[in-house]
């Protein structure tokens, strides 16, 4: 529409300055086609847009266009006659200078552009005024030309500044949007990245307090980092996992016997945890123990794995460490170790654990050159109970046997056990002499010849017994268990209800009846 505007003033000035109309037709309609192809070609740009892929080929394009438009008014000057009034030439010139600033004000950014269509607009103006002027010396000529050029200078420098500041404006808000458009992606990546590690968080957590094992973590000074929810249950008696935070597991303990001041054993576990910490600390690698107390006035013994608490830069900062309670599995396995040395009927110590009593026993007897004594006891009529009763009432009797044995045998470091069937062994450590022995086997005698009470029955049993001494009877344990067996049968050959000594005689016999 501009060009089209400065086509008519165009026409107007060029008239009046008596260019023929049939030129001013033709130019006029060379200036419609430029300007409608101009107007087609923007209107294509808004249809299809600017891109990087279509961006230098339409720049090219539009160039192109506005160059053939403002060189139609740069050869508006070869319209002029010679004669024309100097007004038409001001105009004309003015008129031109218009074009070339609203066409540069199109694409200010490009100087190229700026520089096409002062070549093709001014340029032939200020050829023209100086050919005249060196042709007719005609002052007017040359200051028009003087002013072309110092209006092509302008108009240049203007452009250049123009296209610096808008360039470098253009780059500055491209910067500008690039470090937003960083800033953008970095505040989303860590935001990301937050998320992130909140899930991880949330999910450890999780994780944690779904295990049945208790987890911690503690700093230098052994206050708690973390505690998972078996922890802050089962051993600190805390509101939830945040309580123990900053706290230390001794804080917990005071609290809790503060609570049950008439309980001293309400809470015992973790007399040691300092030094446990500090022991971990100084530790190249991870410590184990079992440790046992009172929580909430259960006995307990937790399994306990701790290592240090090493951070990011090799830094130890504290320590971290779990524990399982372990209480039943060890009730478990007491219980299994007691059945396996231990009469199943009677609960005394069985045969395995006798001998392993008395192998101790004989070592300590020979570094303190002392004496010890095996007594051997069978009983006598149970057999007849057995099968008149049945096995059911002889089990009572056993039952009863071996409480009775205990009430008669108390010292501690003596050991009343049964064989099998009817058949017990006493170890007596340290006497001093034989008489020891044989006072502890009428005490036996006497108090196993009272009536048993079974199931309303009244029953008499009696017992025989075989005393065999160390060092005189034998040095090991086969031999002594061996010659008090003897010794408790001589007994039993001998009226039975009585004990006897071993003698060499019962070895002679026993030889012989080997032999038979």
């Amino acid at each position: 529409m501009s060009f089209l505007v400065g086509g008519v003033l165009f026409v107007l000035i060029l008239r009046s300055a008596g260019v023929p109309d049939a030129s001013l037709l033709a130019w006029f309609a060379l200036l419609i086609l430029a300007a409608g192809a101009l107007a087609l070609f923007q209107r294509h740009v808004n249809r299809v847009g600017l891109s990087l892929d279509n961006a230098d080929r339409l720049y090219r394009i539009r160039t192109l266009l506005g160059g053939a438009t403002c060189a139609l008014y740069g050869a508006t000057v070869v319209l002029l006659s010679d004669q024309s009034a100097g007004i038409a030439h001001t105009f004309a010139f003015i008129a031109a200078s218009t074009v070339v600033t609203v066409s540069y004000m199109a694409y200010a950014t490009m100087f190229a552009y700026c520089l096409t269509v002062n070549a093709v607009t001014l340029l032939p103006f200020t050829v023209f005024y100086l050919y005249r002027y060196f042709t007719s010396s005609d002052a007017f000529f040359l200051l028009m030309g003087l002013t072309a050029i110092a209006w092509q200078i302008i108009i240049i420098a203007k452009a250049l500044l123009a296209s610096r500041s808008a360039v470098g404006a253009i780059t500055l808000n491209e910067r500008l949007r690039d470090e937003m458009a960083e800033r953008r992606l970095i505040a989303e990546a860590l935001k990301i990245s937050e998320d992130q590690s909140q899930r991880l968080a949330s999910m450890l957590r999780l994780m944690c307090d779904n295990v049945p094992d208790m987890i911690w973590a503690k700093d230098l000074e052994n206050r708690y980092l973390f505690a998972n929810k078996a922890l802050c249950e089962q051993l600190l008696n805390a509101s939830s996992t945040e309580e123990p935070v900053g706290k230390t597991f001794d804080f917990f303990v005071q609290r809790e016997r503060e609570r049950h001041p008439d309980d001293p054993q309400w809470l015992t576990y973790g007399q040691y945890s300092q030094d446990t910490d500090r022991h971990t600390i100084s530790r190249d690698e991870p410590t184990s123990f079992e440790e046992s107390g009172r929580v909430a006035g259960r006995f307990v013994t937790l399994d306990v794995h701790q290592a240090r608490f090493i951070n990011s830069q090799d830094v130890v900062i504290g320590t971290v460490g779990c524990a399982r309670d372990i209480t039943e599995r060890k009730a478990s396995e007491a219980l299994v170790q007691h059945l396996a040395h231990h009469d199943v009927l009677t609960d005394l110590p069985n045969r395995a654990l006798l001998t392993d009593r008395l192998r101790q026993a004989l070592a300590q007897a020979r570094r303190d050159q002392g004496k010890l004594a095996v007594v051997f006891l069978d009983l006598d009529n149970l057999k007849p109970v057995n099968d008149t009763h049945g096995h059911a009432a002889g089990d009572l009797i056993l039952k009863e046997v071996a409480r009775r044995l205990r009430q008669v045998v108390t010292r501690q470091s003596d050991t009343v056990s049964r064989l099998g069937g009817d058949e017990f062994v006493i170890l007596m450590q340290r006497i001093n002499t034989e008489q020891d022995a044989e006072v502890i086997a009428d005490k036996i005698l006497d108090s196993l010849g009272q009536p048993f009470n079974i199931d309303q029955l009244v029953i008499n049993i009696s017992a025989s017994i075989g005393i065999a001494i160390f060092p005189q009877h034998g040095e090991d344990v086969d031999l002594l268990l061996k010659n008090a067996d003897a010794a408790m049968y001589r007994a039993k050959h001998e009226g039975r209800n009585c004990s006897r000594f071993f003698t060499a005689s019962m070895a002679q016999a026993d030889e012989d009846q080997e032999i038979l």
